[in-house]
C-alpha cells in the first residue's frame, strides 16, 4: 500500500514525532541552554550538589547544569565540612569554584571539651559521641547541684536541732533531739554523697572526651582517594534533579598523614 502525503496514517506519524520530540526536549535538555560549572578544590573531598554526589574532587571534566540556584557541598575526612550556595544565570557561561577546606585542629578538638564535654566531638563531626558526654556532664552537674542544695537543707536543720539538744534539760527532750540531729546528719551526708557522685560524673565526662578527642582525631587525608564512580557531564533540568550521560570511573593514589 502507498501512503500518500495527504493519508491518515500519515499525518499520525508526523503528530507521534512531535509529541516524542517535545518529550525529549522537555525530559532531556540540550546542553546549549546550561552553564558550565567547573569545581576545584582540595584533592580526595567528595562533591555534592542539591546533596546528590558528583564524585571526588579533582573533577576530570565541567559540569553541565541548568542555570538556577545550586547548594554545592564538600567533605573530606580530617577537614572542616564546606558549603556554599552558586547561581548560574547566563546561559552557555562558564563559572568556577574552588574548594579550599580548612584541617581540623587538635588542640581544638580537645580543649573544646575543657569548656563542656562533648564539644570537641561535635567539632570532629562525631555528633553521637558528642552527645552522650554532653548528657554525661549535664546529668552530673544537675545531680552535684541537687545534692548540694539538700546538703544545705539538711545541714541547717542539723545545726538547729543541735542547738536545741544543746539547750535541753528534759531527758525525753534530749533523746528526741538527739535521734532528729543525728538523722539530719545522715541525710546531709548522703545529700554530699550526691553532690560529690554528681562532680565526679562530671569529671569524667569531662576528661573521657579529652581523651576520646585525642585518640581518635581523624587523620588527614592528602591526595585523592579511591574514586568509584565519577560523573562526567552533568545535566540539570533544575535545582534537585540530574541525569548522568557517559560516568567516568577513575582510581586515585592516596596518602594519610597521621598526628
Amino acid at each position: 500500500m502507498t501512503l500518500t502525503a495527504h493519508s491518515p496514517i500519515s499525518f499520525r506519524l508526523v503528530a507521534i514525532t512531535l509529541f516524542l520530540a517535545l518529550i525529549s526536549a522537555v525530559a532531556f535538555p540540550s546542553a546549549t541552554n546550561a552553564s558550565q560549572l567547573e569545581i576545584t578544590g582540595t584533592a580526595g573531598a567528595t562533591v555534592l550538589i542539591n546533596d546528590k554526589a558528583m564524585g571526588f574532587l579533582p573533577l576530570k571534566t565541567k559540569l553541565t547544569l541548568a542555570p538556577g540556584i545550586y547548594e554545592i557541598k564538600s567533605e573530606l575526612p580530617g577537614y572542616l565540612p564546606y558549603e556554599t550556595t552558586v547561581t548560574l544565570q547566563e546561559v552557555n557561561a562558564l563559572e568556577h569554584l574552588h574548594i579550599r577546606l580548612l584541617p581540623l585542629s587538635k588542640k581544638t578538638a580537645w580543649t573544646g571539651n575543657l569548656l563542656f564535654a562533648g564539644l570537641g566531638q561535635h567539632y570532629m563531626g562525631k555528633n553521637f559521641k558528642g552527645y552522650l558526654f554532653n548528657a554525661a556532664e549535664a546529668g552530673g552537674l544537675l545531680a552535684a547541684i541537687a545534692g548540694e542544695l539538700q546538703r544545705t537543707d539538711y545541714r541547717k536543720d542539723y545545726l538547729l536541732l543541735k542547738e536545741k539538744y544543746d539547750s535541753a534539760i528534759n531527758p525525753e527532750d534530749l533523746e528526741y533531739y538527739q535521734a532528729q540531729s543525728e538523722k539530719a546528719y545522715s541525710n546531709m551526708e548522703d545529700a554530699e554523697g550526691l553532690r560529690n557522685t554528681g562532680l565526679m560524673i562530671a569529671g569524667g565526662a569531662i576528661a573521657l572526651s579529652i581523651v576520646d578527642a585525642l585518640l581518635f582525631f581523624p587523620n588527614i587525608e592528602a591526595g585523592t582517594g579511591e574514586v568509584p564512580i565519577q560523573m562526567g557531564s552533568v545535566i540539570f533540568d533544575g535545582p534537585g534533579f540530574a541525569s548522568q550521560s557517559h560516568p567516568l570511573q577513575t582510581v586515585h593514589a592516596a596518602f594519610k598523614l597521621e598526628f
